[in-house]
């Protein structure tokens, strides 16, 4: 069993507690962020660890599929994850210094609906994790309409609203991997909804 393994066992308890989808988005999430640090060589003590504890702190929000841009809850559940985070850090015994950016960068992931945008300018696996977190959206028809339905559009408008996103100036995309997935899953998405 590896390190991060034994990270996402103490962490999984905390996703189960948590929205309805998040055990999918980061078990996605985290075989995507192999791949792409092997293709862009990026340090994956720091981007593992990160993508597996960034959500934890949805578990000590009650509500089960929140509004995906809701400010307060965002700052909630950062706050408490960083808590969560270091404590599960501490159990495996993880490095000292990159558990301080582990636990820094769990605190800002989601600045940027903030007007926040630094922790993805200044670090790669950074700008990595906030575009596979964004494309989690796209990743199913089904993940698309309960994002949809978080923020009470119907998938159709959610699907213009999504194609606009701020994310794609403030913080575009950092990679070609990451450029092709997002044209590529939206593309799908597009299909589906426009099939009866």
């Amino acid at each position: 069993m590896t390190t991060y393994d034994k990270i996402w066992e103490l962490a999984k308890p905390y996703y189960e507690k948590g929205r309805i989808f998040d055990i999918p988005h980061i078990e996605w999430m985290q075989k995507e962020s192999n791949k792409i640090a092997d293709i862009e060589s990026l340090d994956k003590k720091l981007l593992l660890p990160i993508v597996i504890l960034h959500d934890v702190g949805y578990s000590k929000v009650k509500e089960k599929n929140p509004h995906i841009k809701g400010k307060d809850i965002k700052v909630f559940h950062m706050r408490e994850g960083s808590y969560i985070a270091k404590d599960i850090l501490k159990k495996v015994n993880y490095d000292k210094e990159k558990s301080k950016q582990i636990v820094n960068y769990i605190a800002v992931h989601d600045n940027w609906l903030l007007g926040d945008n630094t922790p993805f300018k200044e670090c790669k696996e950074m700008a990595v994790f906030n575009d596979l977190d964004f494309l989690w959206v796209s990743t199913s028809i089904d993940t698309f309409k309960a994002a949809a339905d978080s923020m009470g559009m119907n998938p159709k408008f959610f699907y213009d609203f999504w194609s606009k996103d701020e994310k794609l100036t403030n913080r575009p995309f950092c990679c070609p991997y990451t450029q092709h997935m997002w044209d590529s899953s939206m593309k799908l998405i597009k299909g589906r909804l426009d099939t009866p």
